[in-house]
């Protein structure tokens, strides 16, 4: 009895942390340094050492290695640091959940999609979902493929939607829908007037690509190198909207997804031609983390994106959904 009662005040002891050191411990660990994250919560320096220097003592260990660099997380500390970010999360909802029941919110959903899954299927299967559920408060921000699968993993986001081929360690994917690759190009463009074009008949025009941190630009800047060529980058942009602007002005051609875009390329006088490579079509993904199981709201939305069948329930329940009725 000694010995179990020793044993849970060690571990009472081990759980006195407060949300402010675990936050600092979370900044500290994602900047690579102290002064940087005491700077992000408004702390001093002195405070925000004896607050990690706490951590470390109520935890036993070591979280951090100090390095004239900056600072590493220990053994100990990627453990904090993984349960810390969890912690963060759900007291962050609960504090938000707890605010909106206040004003007939009933629920919050975090989603993070790439470009390509904005102006394909998202948008519209987002905005369908509001309307039939206008007490769930969608969170909705653009990013690429990576930056979301990071969302993920650090429990940023509850559900992605994602480029297939991107590493995706700690999640659970599933099919979402396909997209193919076509090259926009003015309508008096040389190219104008063909049905299809190879990756080898863009080398030698100037591109109008998105940023280097999105799905398209690392997808054809790996094909011309395995090619052993390089893409005459003319301009880099944010969005497909821009990007269709540059090329109508004649700043070059660009590569994006064809059935997704054609309205708006229509619209501006450009011509789309089919891209012919076999790693122009594309499937995208949505994906969820394989650790922490989706709350009711964001579990009813997972379902409808997918489409969820009676014969696909017991896949959805194995990943954490809810037995919905949608």
């Amino acid at each position: 009895m000694l010995a179990r009662r020793a044993v849970g005040q060690h571990h009472r002891g081990m759980f006195r942390h407060d949300l402010l050191s675990l936050r600092l411990f979370v900044a500290m660990c994602e900047a690579k340094s102290l002064s940087r994250a005491a700077e992000q919560l408004n702390l001093a320096v002195s405070a925000a050492s004896r607050r990690v220097k706490l951590l470390e003592r109520e935890a036993g260990a070591d979280l951090v290695l100090r390095k004239p660099h900056g600072v590493e997380p220990t053994s100990a500390g990627l453990t904090m640091l993984r349960y810390g970010r969890i912690v963060l999360r759900l007291a962050d909802q609960f504090a938000a959940n707890m605010a909106e029941h206040r004003s007939g919110v009933r629920g919050r959903v975090r989603v993070f999609g790439s470009s390509s899954a904005l102006v394909q299927r998202l948008a519209s299967d987002l905005a369908r979902f509001t309307k039939a559920h206008p007490d769930i408060k969608l969170d909705l921000e653009e990013r690429p493929t990576v930056e979301t699968i990071e969302a993920i993993q650090r429990g940023q986001a509850d559900i992605g939607v994602i480029v297939r081929g991107a590493a995706t360690q700690g999640l659970l994917t599933y099919p979402y829908t396909e997209d193919r690759l076509a090259v926009a190009v003015p309508a008096d463009h040389p190219l104008a007037s063909r049905h299809c074009v190879t990756l080898e008949t863009l080398f030698n025009e100037d591109l109008v690509s998105l940023d280097a941190g999105t799905a398209i630009h690392r997808l054809i800047t790996e094909r011309a190198r395995d090619a052993g060529r390089y893409l005459k980058l003319r301009v880099q942009v944010r969005s497909f909207e821009v990007m269709c602007q540059m090329i109508r002005h004649g700043l070059g051609v660009g590569i994006l997804p064809e059935d997704a875009l054609r309205p708006l390329a229509d619209a501006l006088g450009l011509r789309l031609v089919r891209l012919d490579e076999p790693w122009a079509n594309r499937a995208l993904e949505i994906c969820i983390s394989a650790e922490d199981p989706l709350d009711a709201p964001a579990a009813r939305l997972m379902a409808e994106l997918l489409g969820v069948s009676d014969a696909r329930r017991e896949d959805t329940r194995s990943a954490g959904f809810e037995d919905l009725e949608i």
